[in-house]
């Protein structure tokens, strides 16, 4: 309502140079409101990317976790199916990816794990083990 106000009143019986000030002090004002928008904007995209970062750690520490954890059934002679093989290689295929994409990464700790997986899996394929 300040606007129609302000613009009847300079066109009907003000100064046309008060409305302009007007004008020029609102487009300020929005000026100052977008700021405002786009930097919370940007706060969001912010923590957003540190969510995103902290789950892609998280789902490679558990990637690493599935990896020892098989490893270890396979040490203790615990039989698998092809599809828990294809599960466990599509983790290490993930964690190796993570680990090269994130240096300051611990990612030697499932070394020896993922040799003697892939290699346990070679011998089950050409035997066709799998349960």
């Amino acid at each position: 309502m300040d606007f129609w106000n302000t613009l009847v009143g300079c066109l009907f019986g003000g100064s046309f140079i008060a409305f302009i000030e007007f004008l020029i002090r609102r487009s300020d004002e929005k000026k100052d409101k977008h700021s405002e928008v786009l930097k919370a904007i940007q706060n969001l995209a912010d923590k957003i990317t540190g969510i995103e970062s902290r789950m892609d750690k998280e789902n490679a520490d558990e990637a690493r976790r599935s990896i020892l954890t098989f490893d270890d059934e396979l040490r203790r002679k615990v039989d698998h199916s092809e599809e828990s093989y294809n599960q466990v290689l599509a983790d290490i295929k993930f964690y190796r990816h993570y680990c090269r994409t994130h240096a300051d990464y611990e990612n030697d700790k499932a070394t020896s794990a993922i040799a003697h997986i892939r290699e346990t899996y070679q011998i089950i394929k050409n035997e066709n083990k799998f349960i």
